[in-house]
């Protein structure tokens, strides 16, 4: 949809821009390029034309560097992304070694106390005091 919102705002302009250029096709001017160099007597339209041609040739270069410093940017952020992948899954490996090894202390811990007959008492509430 804005594509095509974008191509009629076009060519609304270049009517407009081709309106003004008939218009004004029979003033001949020389254009100041240097304080020294002068273009020899050209017609207005030419002027214009050759006006908007460079004007969309910055335009557009303006723009490809944008478009290249986004590029370099959504690199970057997913080269960030990949490390983070990998760092989460690093840390649930080393969450899960820790996990398992404290099932086997607990194992062990069990197992020492069977072996030395030790009992923990756990102290009940009665009537609400310890």
């Amino acid at each position: 949809m804005w594509n095509k919102i974008k191509l009629i705002l076009w060519l609304v302009i270049l009517l407009a821009v081709a309106y003004f250029v008939s218009m004004n096709t029979t003033p001949k001017i020389s254009v100041n390029i240097l304080p020294t160099f002068k273009t020899p007597e050209i017609p207005l339209a030419i002027v214009i034309i050759v006006s908007i041609i460079i004007g969309a040739v910055l335009i557009l270069l303006f723009t490809i560097t944008d478009w290249i410093a986004y590029k370099i940017d959504k690199i970057k952020l997913s080269r960030n992304i990949k490390y983070l992948k990998n760092e989460l899954e690093n840390c649930r490996s080393q969450i899960k070694q820790k996990e398992d090894q404290i099932k086997k202390l607990e194992e062990e811990i069990q197992i020492l106390k069977n072996e030395k007959n030790i009992t923990v008492k756990q102290e009940e509430e009665e009537g609400g005091t310890l």
